[in-house]
C-alpha cells in the first residue's frame, strides 16, 4: 500500500512541476520590447524643422507667414539622437512655396531625413480697382491693395499704388488683376513726328532749339530727333513732355 501510494504521490508531483513550467514565467525569458534602443521621436524632428524655416524667415517684408509641415512615414524608426539636431534647406529648395529641410543627427550612430513643408507667404499687392484698356494712364482711383500669397506670383508685382501712378497700361486688365511689372511702361511723352525742344547744354549754359522727334518715348527713352534749322539728327534722351536733352 505505501509502494502504490508513493508511486501517486509520485505521479501528481510531476504532473504538478510540468504545469508550472507552462503557465509561469521564466526568468530566463528573452528582453521584453521595454529593453529596446529607445526611439528619436517624430514630433520633435519636424518641430526642429518648423523651428528653422521660422528663424530664417525674414517676416519684415511679410504682414503674414504660414508654414505647414509634413508629416514622416510613422513606419520610419530612427535611434535617439544624444545630441542637438542640425537643420539645413535641402539643395534647389526655398524659403516660399514647396521646401525641404535636411534634418541630421551628427553621433556615433549617425542618421539624416528629410521634412517638407509648404510656405505662404503673405503682403499687399496692387490689384485693378475697375476694368482698365490698354494706353490707359493709371490714376489712384484705378488702383486698390490687398493681401495675397506671394508665393504663387511669379512675375514683378507692385507693393505701392504712387509708383504705378503716371505709368500707362500695355494690355487690357479685368478688376481684381494683379498689376504685374510687365503689364506698364511709362507715359508716352514724345511721339514721333511731332515738335519737341532740343536741350543742350551743361551747368554753366544752356541752348534750346527745336526739332522733329524721328521716334515716340517715354521718360528716360533714347530718341533721336532732327534739328530743324541745320538739319542735323542727334540723338537724346527725354526728359519731360516734348523735351529731349542731348547732354
Amino acid at each position: 500500500m505505501n509502494i502504490g501510494f508513493l508511486k501517486v504521490k509520485n505521479m501528481i508531483n510531476y504532473l504538478f512541476f510540468i504545469v508550472f513550467l507552462f503557465i509561469t514565467p521564466s526568468i530566463y525569458a528573452t528582453p521584453s520590447a521595454n529593453n529596446s534602443p529607445e526611439l528619436h521621436k517624430h514630433q520633435n524632428i519636424v518641430e526642429t524643422a518648423r523651428q528653422f524655416l521660422d528663424d530664417n524667415i525674414d517676416k519684415s517684408n511679410y504682414s503674414r507667414t504660414e508654414i505647414q509641415m509634413g508629416q514622416l512615414d510613422p513606419r520610419l524608426r530612427l535611434s535617439q539622437c544624444p545630441l542637438p539636431l542640425t537643420a539645413t534647406l535641402a539643395p534647389g529648395s526655398r524659403f516660399t512655396g514647396k521646401a525641404t529641410v535636411h534634418i541630421r543627427c551628427n553621433s556615433t550612430s549617425p542618421w539624416t531625413v528629410y521634412v517638407s513643408a509648404k510656405i505662404r507667404l503673405y503682403g499687399k499687392v496692387v490689384q485693378t480697382a475697375n476694368p482698365l484698356s490698354r494706353g490707359h494712364v493709371l490714376k489712384s482711383a484705378d488702383l486698390m491693395t490687398v493681401e495675397e500669397d506671394l508665393s504663387r506670383i511669379q512675375f514683378g508685382y507692385f507693393v505701392d499704388k504712387k509708383s504705378l501712378i503716371g505709368k500707362q497700361l500695355k494690355r487690357n486688365l479685368p478688376q481684381n488683376k494683379i498689376i504685374r511689372a510687365n503689364y506698364v511702361k511709362y507715359k508716352t511723352l514724345v511721339k514721333r513726328g511731332e515738335l519737341v525742344s532740343i536741350i543742350a547744354g551743361n551747368s554753366q549754359y544752356s541752348v534750346k532749339m527745336t526739332g522733329t522727334a524721328m521716334g515716340s518715348g517715354a521718360l528716360g527713352d533714347r530718341i533721336r530727333v532732327k534739328n530743324t534749322s541745320s538739319k542735323r539728327v542727334v540723338e537724346g534722351t527725354i526728359k519731360e513732355a516734348g523735351v529731349v536733352s542731348i547732354n
